[in-house]
């Protein structure tokens, strides 16, 4: 045999790739190289990445990306439904669940009517046998408490409590009579104590009340109120006062200060003949304007402004769905819907977000 014969009976070396023998070993262990080779390769990627991000975000201090945009908020709510049967409707106060809607009524029979969620009549609060034939129910308000519902009566100077299905209980008895006592809106806080609107006196005021019925806080008497009467206080103590013949929305703060208001007017958020009050979870206040046939909506006081965000409004002038005919109280209940009594058109509408 020659050495060149020889040479050719040698086995050849097996090839190499990146410091790895091909042809060497088994189909499955030449798999599984490939496969770590993979895996290695995909880390490597990843961590290059991750340093990237962790170089561009210590360089300029804001994510690579811009950030994913929040949801719009709905500035204002949709008609949803409406409820007859109570004869120019005024006042309105709604339980938290809106399983009981009270609606003052203020021709015909002059009573509060109960209406279940559904909009059916399940009951009527009439004023005590005992106190005469002038009554004429204006606002409603529940008592956070204990549930009680409470109802001005102006022209007797008093307010009537009622358990949750209209059973007259008690009339309020002030601890300090006031001469004259005209009330007309009614509101609790969080805590129970009670805001009334009154007309009594050289100049309207609004009057809070303790528990037990004592007088612990005037406000708006250097302020020149003329007929207030929607009131609603917000999370913070802060008194909403539906300041009715000027036009305005008032908000004092819990220790009896003006600190911001909104005017008459005709530009965005300016009212005409304000009524009802009420403010909802979100910090959202809605307005019922008699003259302006619809429904201002703010957002609650911030800081230390002056006037109030105007959020929107809704309605207009009609009788169709959705239209007002000089609506005054409002209610919401804690799902976010919106009641207004919606007087000259006989009916509560409820709006929902």
């Amino acid at each position: 045999m020659t050495a060149e014969m020889a040479a050719e009976a040698l086995p050849l070396p097996p090839e190499v790739v990146d410091g790895e023998p091909v042809g060497a070993g088994t189909p499955e262990e030449e798999t599984r190289r490939r496969r770590k080779k993979a895996a290695v390769l995909l880390l490597l990627g990843l961590l290059a990445m991750l340093v990237t991000i962790v170089i561009w975000y210590l360089i300029f201090r804001q994510p690579i990306s811009p950030p994913i945009p929040l949801i719009p908020e709905t500035q204002v709510p949709s008609y949803s439904t409406s409820i007859y049967g109570a004869t120019n409707p005024y006042g309105i106060a709604v339980s938290p669940d809106g399983s009981r809607i009270y609606v003052s009524q203020t021709e015909g029979a002059r009573v509060v009517r109960i209406f279940d969620a559904g909009g059916n009549m399940v009951g009527t609060m009439a004023p005590p046998e005992t106190t005469g034939t002038d009554h004429v129910p204006v606002f409603v308000a529940i008592d956070p408490l204990t549930a009680e519902v409470y109802v001005t009566d102006r022209p007797m100077g008093s307010i009537y409590i009622y358990d949750r299905d209209g059973v007259y209980q008690r009339t309020l008895a002030l601890v300090k009579p006031i001469a004259g006592w005209q009330p007309v809106g009614v509101a609790f806080d969080a805590a129970g104590s009670l805001f009334v609107s009154d007309l009594s006196g050289p100049t309207a005021t609004v009057e809070v009340f303790d528990r037990g019925a004592n007088l612990v806080r005037t406000m708006g008497e250097d302020n020149a109120l003329s007929f207030p009467n929607g009131v609603a206080v917000d999370r913070d103590g802060n008194v909403y006062v539906a300041d009715g013949n000027n036009g305005r929305l008032l908000v004092f703060d819990p220790a009896g200060q003006l600190k911001a208001q909104v005017g008459r007017g005709t530009g965005q958020g300016n009212l005409g003949l304000p009524r009802g009050v009420a403010i909802d979870s979100q910090g959202r206040v809605f307005v019922g304007d008699a003259t302006g046939q619809g429904v201002f909506t703010y957002r609650t006081l911030q800081n230390d402004k002056r006037t109030l965000d105007s959020v929107g409004f809704f309605g207009g002038q009609g009788a169709a769905d959705g239209r007002f005919s000089f609506p005054n109280g409002v209610a919401v209940d804690a799902r976010g819907r919106v009641y207004v009594a919606d007087s000259a058109n006989d009916r509560v509408q409820v709006w929902s977000y």
